[in-house]
């Protein structure tokens, strides 16, 4: 239910953007690393990636909206020392050997963002967006996989600049940000920081 219910608010920020007088609209490529656990997990950075945000002026300076992306994380781990594995009814066991480690993460979030300078013009943000986070986490050795995949609550803080072509209204979209997702209850809490690119469209 509560996935149904986020879910029902980001298209509702959606529908909001699209009968908007004056709206913003991105698609960008993130790049992104792991931090704390997630960076335990896997170090490696990603530039597999893709983001779509939609955003309504209420004012001159601020606007409310919805955003969805997905990253890719891979990496292969070699000589690390064995894990336990539970057979069950007590019994268990060691397991080694090379790990191919993988992480996906899809973000659903409705935000706010609070703008500086004026329509046309070169324009700083920061905001703020809620929502949920599905993670997919997978583990392969040899031919054993281990697999967690749920949905969490997740909170993401971002800064960025829109700088217009010109007379245009379309431009170079920039930003940084952290995403954080809560601990499940039998897998870490993800973190990750964000710098991505992208196209976006303010009219």
């Amino acid at each position: 239910m509560k996935r149904i219910t986020l879910l029902a608010i980001l298209l509702s920020g959606f529908a909001v953007v699209s009968n908007a007088q004056t709206s913003y609209w991105t698609i960008s490529w993130p790049v992104s690393v792991g931090m704390g656990a997630t960076n335990d997990y896997i170090s490696a950075t990603s530039f597999r990636g893709i983001g779509i945000s939609g955003r309504s002026f209420l004012t001159d300076n601020l606007s409310i909206g919805g955003e969805g992306s997905w990253e890719v994380f891979n990496e292969i781990k070699r000589d690390l020392p064995p894990r336990s594995l539970d057979l069950g009814n007590g019994v268990y066991s060691n397991i080694s050997g090379t790990e191919y480690r993988y992480l996906n993460t899809l973000p659903l979030f409705v935000n706010a963002h609070y703008y500086l300078g004026s329509n046309g013009s070169i324009r700083p943000f920061a905001g703020l967006g809620i929502g949920t986070v599905y993670v997919d986490q997978r583990t392969d050795i040899g031919l054993l996989s281990f697999q967690n995949n749920n949905w969490r609550f997740g909170l993401q803080p971002e800064i960025g600049v829109f700088i217009p072509f010109g007379l245009s209204p379309s431009g170079v979209n920039l930003s940084a940000r952290y995403r954080y997702g809560t601990k499940a209850s039998d897998a870490d809490a993800i973190s990750m920081f964000s710098f991505t690119i992208g196209l976006g469209i303010m009219n």
